[in-house]
């Protein structure tokens, strides 16, 4: 309540309010619900990497579009800082890790903690950085030795604020649950399902299985059901699990662990789908045509027993021909899901939605767990399509009997593209000469036509991360509102209560809305938490991917370092006046600073995305292939040095 008072008065003072997020270079934008606004490094005013933050805006605009400076601090993000303790004499300074903290932070003499000089420290601030004063703190952990191998894992841990522990009296909830489907089925509403042949499929490596799927034919239509893991039924709101998943928000997978939402007992035992068991669920049961239009559907908790697990590999390979189905009754519903979710797929993108083709870089470590020792580059395969495509139907369906019945909903949205965003798109898409040129203000079916251009050429994968970096990121509301890289009216999300809070809200406010309870306690004031529910689960979401992303790229930096010298072959993925980012086939990404370049004096051209040689006017292009040789790594930074080759 005091946040919300200190932002309005913010705004009723002419302020845009937002969370900054600062670049390792210095400068940051504010993501407001009016747009970016750019910060440059000094008009921040104290504020720190992911502080909330008033911010004043200049009526003109700099060279990345709207700027502001930076009037208040409305909140910290930060109570802790991580870096390398430093000793000068009887002072000592903690120098940030982490590249956008831009503050170091002097410690007192007398920390309750001893650390060296070179430790890698945790330090509490005490006094918060001002435009007149440095930050302060005491020191209160030591991770361990800078350059200390699985250091940098604990450090981005810290950086981010991740919790890796439950409260007692979470685990004690947890330890108490039991299975007791008996008990579950006593009071007639939850459908007895143990008799319908059902699947798992998922990732080879996967712990828990939140998702599982059934097909049959009836009637002369096709019977998909979607049976998601009940967890609201061992988790109640405001319980001291409820309130631990809810700090939480999401299950973190970083390089060498998982960060859960919910502690074992529950996301591995007793809400996990395992084969052979019978779980408590949540179903969606759609009646669909041949050509996958939804003719009717009912919801409804259930109790079923996953007949089999698969993985996405050997589904694929089943598909391919590659393996045989280890039974007919796999085959036929393998098959048939196939035939019915391509369908839906066709449908889902002839409406305009997106279909971008992405890569994820799978790091496989040593026994150690520490040691990378090889990068898989994982692609969509049609294994993993379809059990994307039944997901966003089912969260499609949800959404829209939520909207229907006016209940109180959490919706998952994504706006229209930013127009500044789109004009940069535009003048690549010109450059490489594409019959799509004009993208300001279009449609999502324009998208996917230059999406669909792109995928026989070799700059597709950058040209899909420019559309994806062109979006807006989707976002949980208590409102509704469109899906842009859907094309869909209303979307949820309902598929994975084991690791994301928002499906676990949906989850309860559907089971009251089914069983008219909607005015009734718990829900009655959980339905008065949902908008800042919601922008509390965006935001940890945004985090955890991007303390994610840093666990993978230190670990590439790591494996990198292991070929310092060698030659590699990778795409111009940015040009700028400093230098050029290249992306390596494993989708390890380093910069080649125009340092490096010595063959000529280069300089930028920016309206056509390139660096250009005075004399004898060689070129370096978005979008071209090149030879690099690896300098050196920073395993710690996960940056990656690279030469023209």
């Amino acid at each position: 309540m005091a946040r919300n008072k200190r932002v309005e008065k913010a705004r009723k003072g002419g302020l845009i309010v937002g969370r900054i997020t600062i670049n390792r270079r210095g400068y940051g934008f504010v993501e407001a619900e009016e747009g970016d606004i750019y910060v440059a490094s000094r008009d921040t005013a104290g504020a720190m990497h992911r502080d909330i933050v008033g911010v004043r805006v200049s009526t003109t605009r700099s060279h990345r579009g709207r700027s502001g400076v930076v009037v208040k601090v409305i909140e910290r993000a930060n109570d802790t800082v991580v870096g390398r303790y430093e000793r000068h004499g009887k002072v000592g300074i903690v120098v940030p890790t982490d590249p956008r903290i831009r503050t170091e932070v002097f410690v007192s003499s007398r920390d309750p903690v001893d650390a060296r000089d070179g430790d890698v420290v945790v330090a509490r601030l005490t006094a918060y950085p001002s435009r007149r004063n440095a930050a302060q703190g005491i020191i209160e952990e030591v991770l361990g030795r800078e350059g200390e191998p699985g250091l940098e894992i604990e450090v981005i841990i810290r950086e981010y604020g991740l919790r890796t522990a439950f409260p007692d009296d979470a685990l004690a909830e947890a330890a108490a649950e039991r299975l007791d489907i008996d008990r579950a089925l006593a009071p007639g509403d939850r459908a007895d399902l143990r008799g319908t042949f059902t699947v798992t499929i998922d990732p080879v490596d996967a712990r828990d299985f939140d998702d599982a799927i059934s097909l049959e034919h009836v009637d002369g239509r096709i019977r998909l059901g979607v049976h998601i893991a009940d967890v609201s039924h061992y988790v109640p709101w405001d319980s001291a699990l409820d309130r631990e998943a809810r700090r939480r928000a999401t299950s973190v997978y970083l390089v060498d662990r998982v960060l859960p939402m919910l502690p074992e007992k529950l996301s591995n035992e007793i809400c996990s789908l395992n084969p052979g068991e019978d779980r408590l669920a949540f179903s969606v049961i759609m009646d669909l045509s041949a050509d996958a239009v939804v003719e009717s559907y009912r919801l409804t908790p259930s109790v079923i027993r996953s007949d089999r697990r698969f993985d996405y590999e050997s589904v694929q390979s089943y598909l391919d021909g590659g393996r045989s189905f280890p039974d007919e009754e796999s085959e036929r519903l393998v098959r048939g899901f196939h035939r019915i979710t391509r369908a839906i797929g066709e449908r889902r993108v002839a409406r305009g939605g997106l279909d971008f083709e992405t890569v994820e870089a799978k790091i496989i470590l040593a026994e150690d767990n520490i040691t990378p020792v090889e990068v898989k580059v994982r692609q969509r395969t049609d294994a993993t399509n379809m059990i994307e495509e039944a997901m966003i139907l089912a969260n499609e369906v949800v959404a829209g009997h939520m909207t229907r019945a006016g209940a109180p909903m959490v919706y998952r949205i994504h706006e229209d593209p930013d127009a500044d965003a789109l004009s940069q798109v535009a003048v690549i898409l010109k450059e490489f000469d594409y019959p799509i040129k004009d993208v300001n203000g279009a449609s999502p079916a324009t998208f996917q036509r230059i999406i669909h251009f792109a995928h026989e050429r070799p700059e597709k994968r950058l040209i899909n991360s420019l559309l994806l970096r062109a979006l807006q990121r989707a976002r949980y509301t208590d409102y509704l509102g469109s899906h842009f890289g859907l094309a869909s009216k209303a979307y949820c999300h309902f598929t994975s209560p084991i690791r994301r809070y928002p499906d676990l809200l949906v989850h309860r406010l559907l089971r009251a809305q089914l069983a008219g309870a909607l005015g009734k306690e718990p829900v009655a004031s959980m339905a008065d938490e949902l908008e800042w529910l919601a922008e509390h689960c965006s935001t940890m979401e945004r985090e955890a991917e991007a303390a994610e992303n840093d666990s993978v790229q230190v670990k590439l930096a790591q494996l990198m370092g292991e070929h310092v010298g060698e030659v590699f072959e990778g795409l111009i993925t940015g040009v700028h006046s400093f230098g050029l980012f290249v992306q390596l086939d494993n989708t390890a990404e380093g910069l080649v600073h125009v340092s490096t370049m010595t063959d000529d004096y280069y300089h930028l051209e920016p309206e056509r995305f390139m660096l250009v040689g005075e004399e004898r006017r060689r070129s370096y292009r978005l979008g071209e292939r090149i030879r690099v040789r690896i300098l050196g790594v920073s395993v710690a930074e996960g940056r990656i040095d690279l030469e023209p080759a």
